[in-house]
Order: structure tokens, then sequence, then C-alpha cells
């Protein structure tokens, strides 16, 4: 009996041996189970020692306006003072593109991602509506920013300082500085550049132009033996300019556009160049580019649908960054109008009767993968010669628009 007792509590004992045994099996299983449960709900580089946040999607851009901010009203004192315009960006720092600004539904800056803030100068006392695209190399908009309103309100509705045009006998004037002007006669006609009191705006339309002059006269200068007639290449060209800018329009009339190339290539395709020589008394026998001069390039755009550009090729070598640029292109040619900040052109020292060398060329491509023709404003033309310049006239004969309209 007495072993019978000690064999029924030695297999007690024996179970209650394997007790923590089989709590420690269990709770293994347990945490296996607890394990996989979080591992499921952690993300899946959790254990790979990448834990920094993953970044939001490439294509979530966005541009937003410090200023003007949601209905502000801008009380202004008079047509010199500007509007300040303020864009921060979101997403874009290694992205390649360009901004465009537009108000109104008007293309009236372009701007670098690094740079977004300039003053716009309104023409008039009215509400706007400003809004921003980012724009790839290739011309296609990546994204469009909300659509913010503001006004502007001039305390003196007109200009100050203007004389009127019935103040001024135009052709007295053209004759009074033509007789006391130090210029190359023998190489082209001067082009008078009036002063504009409201500036055309960048649109590629033809609209605001109708009220300046506009010069066709050009000539083939470089590589004139491949000419045939106006309808292979030729021009007009229309200018103005106020104390900030120098503003130009050309419709190019061109049976094929052609331009393969962008960047600092741009002059072996279709394209413009203006040159100027600031002071042209001084470098009256002087041939050669020098720190006064300026040859600035202009395209409508390459053939793979890029927007127009602009290139400084005298002094910098280097992109306009600054200009304002707006191009068209269709079967028969193409537009380009632009503002040139004088500030990009320091030597350029610009008031009324100011005299300067200039040239506008026309050049042209057709099938051929560098420059075919060039058409030119002066008699002849050399890229790298500035005594073949013809010249430009700045003069003021007061608000031709107002006067325009107030006639009709």
């Amino acid at each position: 009996m007495i072993s019978k007792k000690k064999q029924i509590k030695k297999s007690k004992s024996f179970f209650l041996d394997k007790f923590p045994i089989i709590t420690i099996i269990l709770i293994l299983g347990l945490s296996v189970m607890f394990f996989f449960i979080v591992i499921n709900r952690l993300p899946l580089d959790f254990f790979s020692g990448n834990s920094e946040i993953i970044s939001e999607q490439s294509d979530d851009y966005d541009l937003y306006f410090e200023s003007p901010s949601k209905n502000q009203e801008f009380e202004l004192v008079n047509f010199n003072e500007t509007v300040p315009i303020n864009i921060k960006s979101k997403n874009i720092e290694e992205l390649d593109c360009n901004i465009e600004i537009y108000i109104n539904d008007k293309l009236v800056k372009t701007l670098e991602k690094e740079s977004l803030d300039f003053n716009w100068s309104p023409s008039t006392t009215d509400s706007f509506t400003i809004y921003a695209k980012i724009i790839d190399p290739e011309g296609t908009p990546l994204h469009t920013s909300e659509k913010i309103n503001f006004s502007v309100n001039f305390i003196n509705e007109k200009p100050t300082e203007s004389t009127t045009q019935a103040d001024v006998d135009i052709e007295q004037k053209k004759n009074d500085i033509l007789s006391k002007a130090n210029y190359r006669t023998q190489n082209a006609n001067p082009i008078f550049s009036y002063r504009c009191y409201t500036p055309p705006v960048i649109d590629s339309n033809l609209d605001d132009w109708e009220i300046y002059e506009k010069f066709t006269s050009f000539n083939p200068t470089i590589k004139k033996e491949n000419y045939v007639n106006a309808s292979d290449i030729s021009g007009v060209f229309s200018s103005c300019w106020d104390e900030d800018n120098f503003y130009f329009f050309i419709k190019a009339t061109d049976d094929v556009i052609n331009q393969p190339f962008s960047g600092n290539l741009i002059n072996n395709g279709d394209s413009i160049v203006l040159v100027f020589d600031a002071e042209l008394e001084e470098d009256f026998n002087i041939p050669f580019l020098n720190g006064d001069d300026y040859q600035i390039e202009f395209s409508p755009g390459n053939n793979s649908g890029g927007g127009p550009e602009s290139f400084v090729r005298w002094p910098s070598n280097s992109s306009l960054k600054n200009a304002v640029i707006s191009a068209k292109k269709g079967s028969g040619g193409y537009t380009i109008e632009g503002s040139i900040p004088w500030f990009e052109m320091p030597k350029m020292d610009i008031k009324d009767e100011t005299v300067v060398g200039f040239t506008i060329s026309l050049l042209d491509t057709d099938n051929l993968d560098s420059t075919e023709l060039v058409m030119s404003s002066s008699r002849s033309f050399d890229f790298n010669n500035v005594s073949m310049l013809g010249t430009l006239i700045f003069i003021d004969v007061g608000d031709i628009k107002e006067n325009t309209e107030t006639t009709q």
C-alpha cells in the first residue's frame, strides 16, 4: 500500500515538474503570433534599418502667393508704383522647370524657380486675377496654382509729368534729333522707338502695337545668295520703352519654321538677334564688340514643343533671366514679343532723344542644321562687327495710346 501511494505521488510530481516548460512554450507561441500581427501593421522597410519617412509623391507640387493675398487692395499714388508679386513653392527644388505668371489670363512674366519675386506695373484702376503655372522644359504645364483675386486703385489716375501728343510735332522732333545726332547714315535709316505710358501686355498679340511705328525694310546680309523672296523670310518689327524696360514685337514671315535647338545653340535655328551699342559716338570707329555692347537672341520655341527662349551671346554668354517672352508659331511664320529690363543692359542709359547703335536680324534655317540666311535691319551685318549697326532713337512724344483713343 505504501509503495502505491508513493507511485501516485511520484506521478503527480512529474506533471508539476513539467508545468514550467509548458508555460514557456505557451508564452513563446503567443509571442510569435503577436510578432506576426505587429509586423504586418508596420511599414515594409521597418526592419531594413531605413527609418526615414517616405517622401510625398513627385507630382505633389504646389505654388502659393504671399503677395498679393486674397482680395487684397493696393492703393497706389501714381503709375510709377508697382505691385509686389511674391510666390512660395513646394517640392520643385529638384524639378527642371520655369514658373509662368498670368494676370487676367495673360502671361506677364516667366520666372526661374530660384527667384519667384518681382514687381508688376499695373496700368489702370481695376480688379485682377493672378495665378501661376509650373512649366517643364518642353512647355508642358505640370501644375496650376490657386487663382487669387486682388484690386488696384490709383489715387492719381493720370500719369504724372506726361506731355501729350498734341503738344509735340512728331516729325519736327524727329528731324531736330537727326540734325544733331552723330550716327552711321550709310548703314540704315534710323528706327524710332516711342516711350510708352501703358506698357504692352506680353502675350504675342499685335493689338497693343498698332499705335507704334513699324519697320519692314529687312535686307539679306549673311549667306544672301540663298535669298529667294519675302515669302521665304521677312519681318515686321516694332518697339517702345519706359523707365523700366525695352519692349519689342517681331512678326516673322517664314515658309519653313525649323528650330531644333535650345539654350546657347538657338542661333543655329530660326531665331532673332538684337544687337545694341550703348555708346554709339564713342565706338564710331571701333568694329569689335566691347563692354557697352549687347547681343541678345530669342527663339520662338524648339521643334519639340519647348517654349520661347532667350540667350545673351554678348557680353555674358548666359540666359537672359529676367526677360518676359511670349511667342506663337503658325503655318506662315511666328511672332515673338518680349520685354528686357534695363538692368540687364546696365550701359543703356535711356532717356528722351537717346541715340544708340542697333540692328535686328532674322535667322532662317529652313530644313538645314544651321543658319541658311540672315535678314537684317541694316544694309550689312556681321555678328562681331558693330561698325555695321544701324541706329535706334528713343523718343518721347507723349502718351500715344491716350491721344489715339481721344481722336477716334
